[in-house]
């Protein structure tokens, strides 16, 4: 209070409330109050969308997006009910028989090389056996003649049928 001029209203740069839940740090400015940086919304929970409503604060709301759920051996994870959920499981065949083949949580997909029988795809070989992750080529089917009329044929890789074809005449 001023003798003279009565009342005096001198601004202030205190701290105040702009009556605005979405800022903080709000403070006087030219006698008004002005709102502060805006308030961070944020739970660190990807299955939630954050936002501020203005007359409330924070929401939190749950929503259905894609996630990570931390396992390497789950793909398409989703939100539900505010928790990243398991999707699908990893596929792991390499379409090879020579490998064992799992799924380590942490790491994905493990192919582990294995021993034992197998198949090469060729119907003219037997005694197949995979080494070092493959499967190594067996011991080919000998095409003898089937009468001295006959030559040494050649195995069909296909059906392991030999042919028998006519020796030339004369011989």
């Amino acid at each position: 209070c001023d003798s003279i001029a009565g009342c005096v209203f001198t601004n202030n740069t205190d701290p105040c409330d702009d009556s605005i839940f979405c800022t903080n740090g709000d403070l006087c400015a030219g006698g008004l109050c002005i709102g502060g940086p805006p308030l961070v919304c944020n739970d660190n929970n990807v299955c939630t969308t954050d936002s501020c409503d203005p007359r409330f604060g924070c929401s939190f709301v749950n929503n259905t997006n894609f996630c990570e759920d931390g396992n390497a051996c789950t793909v398409e994870d989703l939100c539900v009910g505010g928790v990243c959920q398991p999707g699908v499981p990893l596929g792991c065949d390499d379409g090879n028989v020579c490998t064992a083949d799992t799924c380590d949580p942490l790491t994905g997909c493990v192919f582990t090389d294995i021993i034992g029988p197998c198949d090469d795809g060729n119907a003219c070989t037997s005694g197949e056996i995979c080494v070092g992750g493959a499967c190594q080529l067996g011991i080919g089917i000998a095409c003898t003649p089937i009468s001295q009329c006959h030559v040494a044929g050649i195995c069909d890789p296909v059906t392991g049928i030999c042919s028998n074809p006519l020796a030339p005449n004369g011989t």
